[in-house]
């Protein structure tokens, strides 16, 4: 249990870092930037350093105010990281749509798993991820990692893009578009991937999900008859 508790725990750690505090920390430079007032250009980093100087020392100079201080960094740090990361669920939902191309591996993958197999991967998947090794859940995991990643870079766009557009600084629509674009091509690479990954998992695990079940299998693997069989035992009179 205590190694089980301290991967979980390295994970969160992790998940948190990369997600969160990086792209939070150069998203608070950009801003310290954007915002630095009597800035000579967009890119016056002299003036965004004396900038945060006068602040520490007019506003921030006691014990109090230190302690003020950093619950702001650690604000401006996070608060537009933990929004980004909202929007990144809403990027992999609109990508899911059926006319974005974005997601068209994995719609893929279901037709064919439907036309060899005659399942659902909406029932079976469950199922298959329990019954599956660890080897192929690192797999998919780290293909998921990858997939919504190039979600949560292209969800950085809107943080950029405000940004720019209330500070007037010219860099934050640039950003945004970059973001946009590098997001979208990372997203078809992850989504193929990803697609490739689960697809893999389906034909090495669907004969251990009919065993389970109790499904004979006369032809040595799962043909449309016998994933029929599987949807209505996994349906359990339910509508499909």
């Amino acid at each position: 249990m205590e190694v089980f508790l301290g991967e979980v725990g390295k994970k969160l750690t992790d998940r948190w870092l990369t997600r969160i505090v990086l792209p939070g920390v150069l998203f608070a430079a950009a801003l310290a930037l954007a915002a630095a007032p009597g800035r000579a250009g967009s890119f016056d980093v002299t003036a965004a350093v004396r900038w945060l100087d006068r602040l520490r020392a007019d506003r921030y100079a006691t014990p109090a105010g230190r302690i003020a201080a950093l619950v702001a960094g650690l604000l401006v740090v996070t608060a537009p990281a933990l929004v980004a990361d909202r929007l990144s669920r809403v990027v992999v939902r609109t990508w899911r749509l059926p006319a974005m191309k974005v997601a068209g591996p994995l719609r893929d993958v279901e037709q064919r798993v439907r036309a060899q197999h005659g399942v659902s991967m909406a029932l079976v998947w469950p199922r298959l991820w329990q019954l599956a090794p660890d080897s192929a859940r690192q797999d998919v995991q780290a293909a998921w990692t990858g997939y919504s990643g190039a979600a949560l870079r292209t969800a950085w766009a809107v943080p950029y893009a405000v940004a720019g557009a209330w500070l007037l600084w010219w860099p934050g629509p640039v950003v945004a578009a970059a973001l946009l674009a590098s997001g979208w091509r990372a997203g078809l690479r992850g989504a193929g991937v990803l697609g490739e990954t689960i697809e893999a998992t389906v034909d090495t695990g669907l004969n251990g999900l009919a065993a389970a079940l109790g499904v004979r299998l006369p032809h040595g693997r799962v043909r449309p008859d016998e994933g029929t069989e599987i949807d209505e035992l996994l349906n359990k009179g339910r509508r499909p």
